[in-house]
């Protein structure tokens, strides 16, 4: 049990989600399989798992008194100090300490990450002491980011370096240092609010899919677990505590024996030709199934992997580079090369869906297309070839000028940058502005200090305050407005539009912004994702979209108004963006005056500030009723383009 004032619940009294456990007890096995991805919906217990895993973790030697946790047995492991005391072949003192699980909120600092200036010590002795960062903590350790998926750019970028190399190199505020920085990186997300960078993603070693049961019974095993825990958390804690120290020494035991655990040249050659049949292209895939299946073997006490070990080793190595670009089709399932792997055939739907036969998303849904009249009136967007159209336009998500922003690195969200605004990542350090003390830099400032007078000690003036320069990413939306009435059908008008639609949130994957869809058919509009930064999930989603009926042009802007007024409230500084596609004509309105109710929209778009684009796809067709989409970009001073 934890030795502080917390009480955890314990590992082995979890119910289920045995992919998750097993991803993480062979990461503590070897954590040099990189890590862990728990991904699943709010409420399924992932944060619960990695805080009880804790527990479970053996003890390991370090260097007494390092702050580092450097280990006292290998060089490469270890701090500059207890490097040079290795080199002289002086004697590394050690202790036992329990691996443990270190927390990196999302809200951390740079400085809190890699770590800053010891700001006390510095003081009291004239020169610049480095203060070790969350990194330091992390090393031989685990790291955990809960909703890793919404962490900062620039903190993942911190990480990443470190994961890489095994080191945190600091080279900043004036501080040169280094220190190793070999952590098992735990990750737990929501995928509902969008997915990893690629980069980043393919950083972690395994990744499970964690969902909420579907057994009655389990469900009310885990209820009633929750409750006992909730009674009295040290009694339940002591009725498991047998357990757990049982798999504290399986894990520990198997840690001395993996490295001796031996592999059949034929599996490892199964492994590579099965690797290849899923089209993934990066090698670390092989590696991290190699060193999956020995761990769990040696947690299983034996020293020869299995082919059932191998199995299980690619369901959790592989699933998440399935596809090595977003948008991207898999070529296989898992599922259905496990089945090869077993002699088994494909089942027939899956046949049909590969060779393109049938319609496999249609299911038994009246409104999908092959039941006689509804062919006429309704249909999918899946269904219209998007490869036989052409963009007579180049789409792209439009530069939203500001004075004030700008994109950051490569393709990221806009940023703000500004002085004594406490908002935002600090990029630099400068004197006060018109003598405003805001937001003071302390390390800038101390170091101002000493190079203003190095000799002495530090005494600090207002000629050597620093204040802070922050840059802020502003959150950009780009709500879709798709047109799916009848009138879209002709001339492969929707397909037109689907394809401008991918390129679109395409975009927006790359730029990190968050997108929402709205559809307009029939009597009325209707929103089929909400503002999102899983733009995958949004673009499967088109192929499901229905299309067919009358043309309710004003009830969809009405619908995508909330969507960018939710958002407006959620992010004060949020960009908006309307993106309209349609062919102009509008049938159903929501009052007796059509221009009255468009220019009434058009001034709440208005008010929001917010950019509209409208992409017309009738362009060269004769038309007769009011181009209202015309009216409403002219009304909102929006972009206009003929496709």
């Amino acid at each position: 049990m934890d030795q502080s004032n917390r009480v955890y619940f314990p590992f082995t009294a979890i119910v289920g989600m045995d992919n998750a456990k097993l991803a993480l007890l062979v990461n503590a096995v070897n954590p040099l399989i990189g890590g862990v991805v728990l991904a699943g919906d709010k409420g399924t217990g992932k944060s619960t798992l990695v805080r009880a895993f804790a527990q479970v973790l053996p003890k390991q030697p370090v260097a007494k008194g390092c702050q580092f946790n450097c280990n006292p047995f290998n060089p490469l492991e270890m701090c500059d100090y207890h490097a040079m005391l290795w080199s002289r072949g002086e004697r590394i003192d050690y202790e036992l300490r329990k691996i443990r699980v270190v927390d990196l909120p999302l809200n951390a600092t740079p400085d809190r990450v890699v770590g800053s200036i010891d700001v006390e010590q510095t003081i009291k002795s004239g020169v610049v002491v480095f203060k070790p960062g969350l990194l330091a903590e992390a090393n031989r350790n685990v790291l955990y980011i809960d909703e890793v998926n919404l962490l900062e750019d620039y903190i993942a970028d911190l990480i990443l370096d470190a994961a890489a190399s095994g080191w945190n190199i600091v080279e900043r505020e004036g501080i040169s240092f280094k220190h190793p920085a070999r952590f098992v990186l735990v990750g737990s997300m929501n995928p509902e609010e969008g997915m990893l960078r690629p980069q980043l993603l393919d950083r972690f070693g395994l990744y499970v899919p964690v969902e909420a049961s579907a057994d009655p019974n389990e469900r009310i095993e885990i209820v009633e677990r929750v409750e006992e825990f909730a009674k009295d958390p040290i009694s339940f804690y002591r009725k498991w505590e047998s357990y757990e120290k049982q798999l504290e020494e399986r894990i520990a035991r198997a840690k001395e024996i993996v490295k001796d655990v031996a592999m059949d040249r034929d599996l490892l050659k199964l492994v590579a030709t099965t690797i290849i049949k899923l089209g993934i292209k990066t090698h670390r895939a092989e590696i991290v199934v190699t060193r999956t299946a020995k761990a769990i073997a040696a947690l299983d006490n034996r020293l020869k992997v299995n082919i059932n070990d191998v199995v299980k080793a690619m369901e959790l190595a592989l699933r998440h580079r399935l596809k090595s670009k977003p948008f991207e089709e898999q070529q296989k399932k898992l599922d259905e090369v496990f089945r090869e792997l077993a002699g088994e055939k494909p089942e027939r739907g899956e046949s049909e869906a590969r060779s393109g036969g049938g319609n496999a998303k249609s299911g038994g849904n009246p409104g999908a297309m092959g039941s006689g009249a509804n062919n006429r009136i309704e249909a999918r967007l899946g269904n219209f070839d998007e490869k036989s159209a052409s963009l007579p336009i180049d789409v792209s998500l439009p530069r939203i000028e500001d004075s004030t922003t700008g994109f950051g690195r490569g393709s990221r969200n806009f940023k703000s940058v500004g002085i004594a605004t406490l908002k935002g990542v600090a990029i630099d350090a400068i004197p006060p502005v018109k003598h405003v003390i805001v937001d003071v830099d302390i390390p800038a400032t101390i170091r101002a200090s000493v190079a203003y007078k190095p000799s002495v000690p530090i005494a600090v003036d207002l000629q050597n305050i620093r204040v802070r320069v922050r840059k802020e990413r502003i959150p950009v939306l780009n709500t879709i407005i798709l047109d799916t009435s009848s009138s879209m059908t002709i001339g492969k008008r929707i397909s037109l539009a689907k394809h401008i639609l991918k390129k679109l949130i395409e975009d927006s994957y790359v730029a990190r912004t968050y997108v929402s869809l709205v559809i307009f058919r029939g009597l009325s509009a209707s929103t089929i994702s909400w503002p999102t930064r899983n733009v995958e999930l949004v673009y499967k989603l088109l192929d499901e979209v229905p299309v067919g009926g009358s043309t309710p042009f004003t009830s969809a802007l009405a619908e995508a108004l909330k969507h960018l007024k939710a958002f407006k409230t959620r992010f004060s500084n949020a960009k908006l963006v309307a993106h309209i596609l349609s062919d102009g004509g509008a049938n159903i309105f929501l009052s007796r005056n059509p221009i009255n109710e468009i220019l009434d929209l058009a001034e709440e778009y208005r008010k929001l500030n917010a950019k509209v684009i409208a992409y017309n796809t009738q362009s060269n067709y004769l038309r007769i009723l009011p181009d209202y989409l015309k009216i409403f970009v002219d009304a909102v001073n929006g972009t206009y383009l003929n496709i």
